[in-house]
């Protein structure tokens, strides 16, 4: 059954909605955040604020709310991530009061001067800058902010031999995940992404950029940086497997349209067994974000377990625009945890980009949350579709 596909948050205005995370807490309750980027869709938008509207367990939505945003600044959106021991719903952010073009071709003296304007005037508002997150233990009804120190992981560029320390960030990056098998269970779990040097072209990019993650042991207090996963990755997203084992999934920039893997055997700490998918595919120039869920069986509605393959332990989803450009957003699926796809499900099939999936055990329903638009893959907003197995593995 698909309940329903909602445009939920609905472009227009200054508002310019994209960067989906979505996360659903022990009760139901379906926490939906993305950017709200002021005046222009573009990345270094001057102005950017993290929203949020919330499913209640009833099945009504709430209004949009604004959870982190200053005039003038961005404030871009990372990973959002939810504790179900502590029952509290995290979302990363990074805030500056000046946004700078990934490709902008700055000087030192340049950047130097804006590295001084930045601070100045985040000291004349007396805002902290960098990473935090917003947090809420009651279901998103109230927030809090919270920074988001991160441990760094010493690391030696291989095109000089220079020892780096990798922090990370999940801005578009998937939403993270708590660990539930091995001595790690009760990690928190985010993919996150690092830059070795700066890079002003796509080449660079190709060179410099490296998908990693960040974990908590202690539900969200203190971060840590794991190693880097390969370079020219970018916004991955992952799970967990029944063995422990985490499978990372990364938009890649080599131009050759496929999804690249990377495994951990302890807790997304290391990464390994480098490889790319030749069943899932996106778009050719640039790649896209995309979602990647693993559910349990054993989490499964029992007519919803009745669908599986007897063998199967879980069903594994993956959603992305399947095209060499921005659209036909398509769901995979697999019984094996992404080692083999069997189907595929069209959600969208006009423009489309980044989307974030989560399940509902409250429910058994799938949440998905994923940009939109008839040419323009940014055109309407973030829309939510509400599914649930038997759709999925429908015709």
């Amino acid at each position: 059954m698909c309940v329903f596909d909602k445009l939920l948050f609905a472009s227009g205005g200054r508002s310019n909605y994209r960067i989906p995370s979505i996360v659903v807490t022990n009760d139901g309750t379906v926490a939906a955040f993305c950017n709200d980027r002021k005046d222009s869709v573009i990345d270094h938008a001057e102005e950017v604020a993290v929203v949020c509207a919330r499913r209640l367990p009833d099945g009504t939505w709430t209004e949009v709310q604004t959870l982190a945003g200053v005039p003038g600044w961005s404030c871009m959106i990372g990973s959002a991530v939810y504790d179900p021991d502590t029952d509290t719903i995290f979302c990363s952010s990074g805030r500056n009061p000046i946004a700078r073009d990934e490709f902008g071709k700055y000087t030192a003296e340049e950047l130097a001067a804006m590295e001084k304007e930045a601070e100045e005037r985040a000291a004349a508002l007396g805002i902290r800058r960098g990473l935090f997150f917003v947090v809420s233990t009651d279901g998103g009804e109230t927030w809090t902010e919270r920074p988001m120190d991160i441990e760094g992981r010493p690391f030696v560029r291989p095109a000089d031999g220079v020892e780096v320390t990798l922090g990370g960030s999940c801005h578009g990056s998937a939403h993270g995940i708590r660990l539930r098998h091995g001595e790690h269970a009760g990690r928190l779990l985010c993919p996150s992404r690092v830059a070795v040097d700066r890079y002003d072209t796509w080449e660079g990019l190709r060179t410099c950029s490296y998908n990693n993650s960040v974990y908590s042991d202690d539900h969200g207090m203190t971060w840590k940086a794991s190693a880097p996963v390969q370079a020219a990755t970018g916004e991955g997203t992952l799970i967990e497997r029944g063995d422990g084992s985490i499978l990372y999934n990364s938009r890649a920039y080599f131009g050759d349209q496929k999804r690249y893997l990377a495994v951990s055997t302890d807790g997304g700490e290391t990464y390994g067994d480098f490889r790319a998918d030749d069943f899932l595919i996106e778009e050719k120039a640039l790649g896209c974000n995309a979602s990647f869920l693993r559910v349990e069986r054993e989490d499964l509605p029992a007519d919803a377990q009745a669908l599986l393959p007897e063998e199967a332990d879980s069903v594994t989803v993956f959603v992305n625009p399947r095209s060499d450009k921005r659209n036909t957003l398509t769901a995979c699926i697999s019984f094996d945890s992404g080692d083999t796809w069997v189907k595929t499900k069209l959600i969208w099939e006009k423009a489309c980009a980044y989307s974030s999936l989560d399940y509902s055990k409250a429910d058994g329903h799938f949440y998905l949350l994923y940009e939109r638009g008839e040419t323009d893959p940014y055109g309407d907003g973030i829309a939510v579709r509400e599914f649930d197995l038997e759709w999925l593995l429908g015709e």
